[in-house]
């Protein structure tokens, strides 16, 4: 009796959240599917950021057959939890944190498997978690881990391995992949992300396109936003619209409806990063939504 009171109760508050939901998302437009003559690429700071942000756009951007092309800036070997966890240490050396680092990357082959984006499609750059923003704040400066002590890129499978850990060097790579892959979409952080990589991301994205003097269209995704950085979606909410925060509903926004299946595949997309446990229910709760939600550059 109990539960048939909470579940009852669960259906009145949800029911009208969905409604004011389908309100809400009136008053942005659509964005339209990526067809076969576009070649969309996703910038991720970190390894999983593509599926956050992107997942289900690109899932249907390839069926629908566009290339999809994702570029990781770091491997995401900053993760205290992360190697924690994995090496039952509340004190991680430096080595926990680069094997961190080398799971995930493992991990992103089978995830870009899963959407079916092909290995050549999928660029590691493997810049430091945590010290991009250092990077663009510091442009004649080479930076070092504070995870891995490392202060070039440390991963074989890199596009530089072994290139120093400078903003010249971040930005070179950067634009090395923008020129192959010729994009006509780009998807990347919002620059008013509150977690320094991902706003770092969004400035390094910008310069790139203009010294390259390519226009493609632009779309931005918001993951953080508050300072914690924690998310808080204990629930699966797969029927609830992801909508931008209060402060930010007057910006220029568009939705991107994902149907049952895709959500499906988004979801089995994100629980490939095991390493990332238990932030990713976290994240899939947070944003395995009926829609993704892109900031709406203006034509460049």
């Amino acid at each position: 009796m109990f539960l048939t009171l909470i579940a009852f109760a669960t259906m009145l508050l949800l029911n009208p959240a969905r409604t004011n939901d389908a309100k809400k998302m009136q008053q942005y437009p659509r964005l339209q599917a990526a067809g076969q003559q576009d070649r969309i690429l996703i910038i991720a700071p970190h390894i999983d950021d593509e599926s956050i942000g992107a997942g289900g756009y690109a899932i249907d951007a390839l069926a629908n057959g566009a290339d999809v092309y994702v570029v990781f800036l770091t491997a995401g070997d900053c993760n205290r939890i992360s190697a924690t966890l994995m090496y039952k240490t509340f004190e991680p050396t430096t080595a926990n944190f680069l094997s961190v680092g080398n799971v995930r990357i493992r991990e992103s082959r089978k995830a870009m498997s899963i959407l079916g984006i092909p290995p050549d499609h999928c660029f590691l750059l493997g810049y430091p978690d945590r010290g991009l923003r250092t990077m663009v704040d510091n442009p004649g400066a080479i930076v070092r881990s504070k995870a891995t002590g490392e202060n070039s890129v440390p991963y074989a499978d890199a596009v530089s391995p072994r290139a120093e850990y400078t903003y010249a060097n971040l930005m070179n790579d950067i634009k090395k992949v923008m020129a192959i892959v010729q994009p006509t979409t780009v998807i990347a952080p919002v620059p008013f992300d509150l977690h320094p990589d991902h706003s770092a991301a969004a400035e390094v994205t910008d310069v790139a396109l203009d010294e390259l003097q390519l226009h493609p269209s632009r779309l931005g995704y918001l993951v953080h936003t508050t300072r914690s950085r924690i998310h808080t979606a204990f629930m699966k909410m797969p029927r609830r619209a992801l909508l931008p925060p209060t402060r930010m509903q007057s910006f220029s926004w568009t939705t991107y409806g994902l149907s049952t299946a895709v959500q499906k595949t988004k979801t089995d997309v994100l629980m490939t990063y095991k390493s990332q446990r238990p932030y990713v229910f976290l994240l899939r709760n947070a944003f395995v939504r009926k829609n993704e939600l892109f900031f709406l550059y203006p034509e460049r």
